[in-house]
């Protein structure tokens, strides 16, 4: 594996360099598309090498990763279109296996249904998840769902690498 060595071995360090790979590579972002590839492959077999593999929330509580590919490459999928997008003042954030889209939604309203997000009435936000939901729903806001599954801020690494490239 070209780009997830073996300093790699935890899933939110596979997750954490994969974002980092896919903005600097990413054709969308003038990368090349061979290579993006190349990062892809190389990303999906190495959550295969972590399935089942115990690992810990933020607040401590402890749970099994289960690789699931379709899951995967749907919220890479929606995630990359959410940032061709290029929607200003809007935050992106991936909690879970969730793509959660907050702030002024509304001129890109078609577009994101276009992609398969969901408008949520109670949180007042758009939302993307790639399997059926059959759990309970929470009263919780969005931090105290990124606090129990992961949070990864997409659209604040996308402004972090601007600054770095000027």
């Amino acid at each position: 594996m070209e780009y997830f060595f073996s300093d790699c071995l935890t899933v939110d360090e596979i997750k954490k360099r994969y974002r980092l790979l896919a903005f600097e590579h990413h054709p969308d972002r003038g990368g090349d598309l061979a290579t993006m590839q190349r990062v892809n492959r190389d990303y999906h077999a190495a959550l295969k090498r972590c399935n089942l593999q115990s690992a810990h929330t933020e607040d401590g509580k402890a749970y099994t990763y289960r690789y699931d590919e379709t899951v995967e490459e749907s919220v890479i999928t929606v995630i990359s279109s959410l940032l061709s997008l290029k929607m200003e003042g809007v935050k992106i954030m991936l909690i879970g296996t969730w793509v959660w889209v907050v702030g002024e939604t509304k001129p890109f309203k078609d577009s994101l249904k276009a992609i398969g997000c969901k408008w949520h009435a109670t949180r007042s936000c758009w939302y993307f998840t790639a399997k059926p939901y059959r759990g309970f729903y929470s009263k919780n806001g969005l931090e105290s769902l990124a606090a129990k599954y992961g949070y990864a801020d997409v659209s604040d690494m996308k402004k972090r690498e601007k600054r770095i490239s000027q």
